[in-house]
């Protein structure tokens, strides 16, 4: 980050932490005013990982994905929001060719992510694609064009089923690949590879988290939100 922008942004959030050796902020920690971070989201030329909120403040930085359909306590129900869809979901266009990766026939050609993630997004897809040559064979041998999703309205999945919290697929900030050889619980997914270890640091890059490290691994997951510190042991903790 260039250093005129973090002394800029030093005298706008408090309180702040730089880490040594590093011009990067850590905006959760601080609880980081919700205007503060769509600043900093659609202006920071360079993504640290400031840019991203906790999983606990994903509601707040991201919008309320939900609602509640039933009217009265025996008839409840939760669904997507369409008016928040219609006001935050935008698409962005794969650089190569993929499909579904539970369907081989069917093309995908632009994941749906929140519009807060996407410019972010786009340029991690784009310095991977660069990486890989512009190569459709490589991003083959990744695994990258066999697409597991993007926005879900769907709750958190757990090693023991479906938990009670959104996932970060329902507020459009994650994004799956190559479940088949990246699947929830694998502890040695394929992305983890040595020669595929770029596709990770793409995404790190843009401050978003890979699921491969997690106590229940979820090698195919990346999202734009970070972990609580505190939390970051529990297999709860994910926002997948």
């Amino acid at each position: 980050m260039h250093t005129p922008l973090v002394k800029r942004l030093s005298r706008v959030i408090a309180p702040l932490f730089v880490f040594s050796g590093l011009a990067a902020l850590v905006a959760c920690a601080g609880r980081l005013p919700i205007a503060t971070f769509h600043t900093l989201i659609e202006d920071m030329a360079e993504r640290t990982t400031a840019a991203f909120p906790a999983y606990v403040d994903c509601r707040e930085a991201f919008g309320e994905p939900a609602r509640v359909t039933g009217t009265g306590v025996t008839d409840t129900g939760v669904s997507a929001d369409p008016q928040w869809v219609a006001d935050n979901l935008v698409t962005v266009r794969l650089p190569w060719k993929a499909h579904a990766a539970w369907d081989a026939k069917l093309p995908i050609r632009t994941l749906q992510v929140h519009r807060l993630a996407a410019p972010s997004l786009e340029r991690a897809l784009d310095r991977i694609w660069t990486e890989a040559g512009q190569s459709q064979t490589e991003i083959r041998r990744l695994g990258l064009d066999a697409v597991g999703g993007g926005y879900n309205f769907r709750p958190i999945r757990t090693s023991e089923g479906a938990s009670g919290r959104l996932s970060t697929h329902a507020y459009g900030c994650a994004v799956d690949f190559d479940p088949a050889r990246n699947a929830l619980g694998d502890a040695e997914p394929n992305l983890a590879l040595p020669e595929n270890r770029y596709v990770i640091d793409a995404f790190r890059a843009e401050g978003w988290v890979w699921g491969g490290h997690w106590p229940q691994p979820d090698g195919m997951h990346f999202q734009a939100a970070r972990l609580p510190a505190e939390d970051s042991r529990k297999d709860t903790a994910s926002g997948r």
